[in-house]
């Protein structure tokens, strides 16, 4: 298992999200507002996933090729974000000194050579599967995984639906309850079919609608 990372968050940002012309400021302000030490950030493919949706399904693409098309879809929006703000640095690996000239740096994942990095360290039972019910929010959960990260962050374009909040605190959550939580998120298509196989162990889950500004609200 890689080394522990403990004091990393993983802030995965939602493809959609890039249409917004502030999308940089807003990272920036939910960091800073919220005082999230070591935040590592995982762009989803967004629009550019969709295109390889459709090339996929115009020239019968096999999961395998489509999974890796989508992750060069996300290292492309990863890329842009980069290009927003000073703030942002794009990193291979969980941020170490050499990484970031500022504890105000915020550090934006190169999926492709990160993952390639993980599996190189992972038996092959732990390595990402290749298929569409794997996307950025499982590829997320699963860095904050092999990372041991305290929290991930899924910041989203819409409100998660009342009936789908815990009331209970993180510490008083099992592991079945959190199962039976991100099930019923991927059943409702809010987040991907695999995501409560890499995030039931993640001590802590956030979601916020960063597209009204909203607030971080806890799930577990």
């Amino acid at each position: 298992m890689p080394a522990d990372h403990g004091s990393l968050s993983i802030l995965k940002l939602g493809g959609s999200l890039l249409s917004l012309p502030d999308v940089g400021d807003r990272l920036i302000s939910f960091v800073d507002q919220h005082q999230i030490a070591n935040p590592v950030v995982v762009a989803g493919g967004g629009e550019s996933a969709n295109l390889v949706r459709t090339w996929a399904e115009r020239f019968a693409l096999s999961d395998s090729p489509a999974h890796d098309l989508a992750l060069k879809a996300m290292a492309l929006n990863g890329d842009l974000l980069s290009h927003l703000d000073d703030r942002f640095t794009l990193i291979n690996a969980p941020p170490g000194c050499s990484d970031l000239c500022s504890p105000q740096q915020i550090a934006v994942l190169q999926p492709l050579r990160a993952i390639a990095g993980l599996e190189a360290q992972l038996p092959h039972a732990q390595h990402l599967p290749k298929s569409w019910d794997v996307t950025s929010d499982s590829i997320a959960a699963w860095f904050a995984t092999c990372w041991n990260a305290e929290r991930l962050y899924l910041l989203k374009s819409i409100d998660l639906p009342a009936e789908l909040l815990h009331s209970q605190p993180n510490s008083d959550v099992t592991q079945r309850q959190r199962n039976c939580l991100a099930n019923q998120w991927a059943q409702r298509g809010l987040v991907d079919q695999a995501f409560a196989e890499f995030a039931t162990t993640i001590p802590s889950v956030a979601w916020c609608n960063l597209r009204r500004k909203g607030l971080e609200v806890r799930i577990f």
